[in-house]
């Protein structure tokens, strides 16, 4: 076939044309994307994972591409598929995932300060408090964020998952004396409180529960009423106790230190300034979620609430022994300043007039 010339006039034109229509859909500058692989042993029906995907990935996002410059491919390695639950602080730490939510109430050897909370109950049912105040102590005292390097880790937020802690059970509790020879699950943090009523305590995850409430390995726990609704707790477990225990800050986003040293200013900026979102939003889930959960569990499972009288309330704390204060005088060994940590919260908790039933730094 013989070829076929294209004159200079009309191949300066198709070049022309060419160049424009890339030039129109090329970006001003390269972007780069960053590949993040972010780990949860828990599925995203977890309020802390849920808050990660409807929060926290798309403000990082947004903000991004304000810039355009940087772009992250996440891998979501939510649900178990990377680790398991207890198993993101030591998943991030060795570079499993890169960033992720860690159950900190796991780890009270590795990094006690954030097991505040649990040693605190009894004091506040405000998790935005709660939370808002161990920020502020974040800011005051450089060991919480030491906790974290001994581990390669960088926090980024910390956050809550409980609002209001409740005993949920196959059999109603009405007082604190049906709590004896009663196999109850928890998590290592607050198992303490329902064995001083003579339970029998069993640890556990909110993972495991459905399951374990199921096939009776325990016979109720300590949960919180919007996690009970989400995960279908009230279907083994019908009976509600509140007896107003308290909110907790448990869950923290961290970055592997590596990692975190090798991305950009501005990726880090934003990685950072977009925690804060993620926090109001996991906060916003539980408070929220609570009525609803309950309204969840009577519909479907006849769920029946029973509220502890304040005089069982008062005897439940004083029947804790004082956690809180062995927990300060651990970290004083070493050489953390934990009496410090411990007064600084419960003046806080004390400055917004909480229902405070013992003041724990204070015996």
């Amino acid at each position: 076939m013989a070829s076929r010339k294209v004159s200079k006039k009309a191949a300066l034109a198709i070049a022309a044309a060419v160049g424009a229509t890339v030039a129109a859909s090329a970006p001003a500058a390269a972007t780069e994307t960053i590949n993040l692989t972010a780990i949860s042993g828990y599925p995203p029906v977890a309020s802390w994972v849920k808050a990660f995907v409807e929060a926290y990935i798309p403000t990082v996002d947004a903000e991004l591409a304000k810039t355009g410059n940087y772009k992250i491919n996440w891998n979501q390695g939510f649900s178990g598929q990377i680790v398991k639950p207890r198993g993101e602080l030591e998943g991030i730490e060795t570079g499993l995932g890169d960033l992720g939510t860690v159950v900190t109430a796991f780890h009270p050897d590795k990094i006690p300060l954030y097991k505040l909370s649990f040693v605190t109950p009894f004091v506040s049912s405000d998790l935005g408090l709660v939370v808002k105040t161990i920020d502020a102590l974040e800011d005051q005292i450089p060991a919480f964020g030491e906790g974290w390097a001994k581990f390669n880790q960088v926090n980024l937020v910390n956050t809550g998952a409980v609002d209001d802690y409740m005993v949920l059970s196959s059999k109603k509790l009405s007082s604190l004396d049906d709590f004896k020879g009663k196999k109850l699950g928890a998590a290592g943090a607050n198992l303490p409180w329902v064995t001083a009523l003579g339970a029998a305590g069993v640890q556990t995850n909110l993972a495991d529960a459905y399951n374990s409430l199921n096939t009776g390995i325990y016979e109720g726990g300590i949960f919180w009423a919007e996690a009970a609704g989400n995960f279908k707790l009230c279907e083994p477990a019908p009976f509600f106790l509140d007896g107003n225990l308290g909110a907790v800050q448990s869950h923290n986003i961290s970055v592997n230190r590596d990692v975190w040293d090798s991305l950009p200013e501005e990726v880090k900026n934003v990685l950072q300034a977009s925690s804060a979102k993620h926090q109001q939003y996991a906060t916003d889930l539980v408070v929220n979620g609570a009525s609803k959960g309950i309204e969840k569990c009577k519909a479907e499972f006849g769920s029946e609430v029973t509220v502890l009288s304040p005089a069982d309330r008062t005897k439940w704390a004083m029947a804790l022994d004082n956690a809180a204060k062995s927990w300060a005088a651990d970290l004083e060994k070493e050489g953390i300043p934990g009496k410090k940590v411990l007064s600084t919260y419960m003046d806080a908790m004390r400055a917004a007039n909480q229902p405070i039933e013992r003041h724990w730094d204070r015996e």
